[in-house]
């Protein structure tokens, strides 16, 4: 709020004409710089050499909540665009990302037969959208919502795999139950 296109043509080097031309206007310009800030860090994210799919799946969730905790006023300016319903450049890229990490765990035969990915990936989407929106909790919280995310994908992926996928999501749901325990009863 109140900065003005003269103020980044400053900043940028360039006159505002040469941005109006560009972009249209002040929203137009914010959207294009906290889009393609969203595509590096996902980019980030997917360069990472990762052997099994839960594990890409659960560095996604850390990575988006560290990213969420370390920059609180870019995930103040992404809650209103991951806050539509119609698809989105942003919904495109999350979506790939986590579609990624959930064709890794079917190579891997960890899904049991009848499993669709495709909606494993949307459920995915939606337990992981709220990260973004963390900003709101307290920083000293212990237990944010990262750990609620990784607790219910896990309980999800548990059921449906086999393998080394249902052992880490085994795994990560005592931990996080535990965690939670401690937490909700200290």
């Amino acid at each position: 709020d109140g900065v003005t296109m003269r103020e980044l043509a400053a900043k940028s080097g360039v006159t505002p004409k040469t941005l109006y031309h560009q972009f249209g206007n002040k929203e137009k310009l914010l959207h294009s710089a906290v889009e393609e800030r969203f595509r590096h860090t996902y980019q980030a994210i997917d360069d990472q050499e990762i052997a099994k799919g839960i594990d890409r799946l659960l560095f996604i969730i850390e990575a988006v909540a560290d990213s969420t905790r370390k920059n609180i006023d870019y995930a103040k300016s992404l809650a209103p665009l991951l806050g539509t319903r119609r698809s989105t450049t942003f919904a495109q890229i999350r979506i790939a990302t986590y579609r990624k990490a959930i064709a890794q765990i079917d190579e891997e035969g960890d899904f049991v037969d009848w499993i669709d990915t495709e909606v494993i990936t949307a459920m995915i989407y939606r337990q992981v959208n709220p990260l973004y929106l963390n900003w709101w909790c307290d920083d000293d919280s212990e237990y944010a919502l990262d750990e609620i995310s990784k607790l219910d994908i896990c309980l999800i992926l548990r059921s449906i795999t086999t393998g080394y996928t249902h052992k880490i999501a085994t795994k990560t749901i005592q931990d996080l139950q535990n965690n939670a325990k401690n937490f909700f009863t200290s």
